[in-house]
């Protein structure tokens, strides 16, 4: 099991397969750990957690379905994706706005493997079509491709993984870790590492001076009247 950084240099490093774009993290990490930038690793869907098993990356973008043991390891999901037909721009599906699996029958359709580039480049030719996450198709696109939605495709979901650490693992790296996690979901830098912030110091409390009751002033005596005698 993992107990510290993949880097010497304590730099945490994120592997991530095709089509996913960590930018947006990396910037938010970078500007909280300006002296342990984020190391970006990419890979194939194929050998996703190749990274990680190997320890040249701490954690890694992944798609799912991942055969791992859960009691060996973190994965949280994180968005879904559509799939889309990508195919030359001269094929005849690019006259529909949307596809279906039906429309594909009689068709080729190439696996998405490490061959993927290569295989881009048949299919801009004219030969059969990919089937593949949006984001791919968009990467993989340019001119002579187009892509059309497929609606009743099942879609994939980008997920978080990485090896739960043992209990002598690194302090460090396992700050890092929870820090990240805070980072992709969103949490504010006072609380990035999922735990709670220390409480602030309670205000002092105010000593508040019994108050003394005001002297009240006695009564003035009313004057006694004097009475006149009774005339008979």
């Amino acid at each position: 099991m993992t107990t510290r950084h993949a880097q010497e240099s304590g730099a945490l490093t994120l592997a991530f397969v095709r089509g996913v774009l960590p930018g947006k993290w990396q910037r938010i990490w970078d500007e909280r750990h300006a002296s342990a930038p984020l190391v970006l690793v990419p890979t194939e869907q194929e050998h996703q957690l190749e990274p990680v098993t190997s320890g040249t990356a701490d954690m890694a973008f992944v798609r799912l379905p991942l055969d791992v043991d859960p009691d060996a390891f973190h994965v949280i999901p994180l968005y879904e994706e559509v799939a889309v037909v990508l195919m030359s721009a001269e094929h005849d599906l690019t006259a529909a706005d949307e596809l279906s699996v039906a429309d594909l029958d009689g068709e080729l359709v190439h696996p998405t493997d490490a061959t993927l580039l290569d295989t881009t480049e048949v299919v801009r030719a004219g030969v059969g079509v990919l089937v593949l996450p949006q984001s791919v198709a968009r990467m993989a696109g340019g001119k002579g491709l187009e892509w059309r939605l497929l609606t009743d495709a099942p879609t994939t979901r980008v997920a978080l993984a990485w090896p739960r650490p043992p209990v002598d693992a690194d302090p460090a790296f396992v700050d890092d870790l929870e820090d990240f996690v805070g980072v992709v979901r969103g949490r504010r830098a006072n609380s990035s590492r999922g735990r709670l912030p220390e409480p602030e110091p309670a205000p002092a409390k105010r000593r508040v001076e019994p108050r003394t009751p005001a002297k009240r002033t006695p009564p003035r005596p009313r004057p006694t009247r004097s009475k006149k005698p009774k005339r008979w």
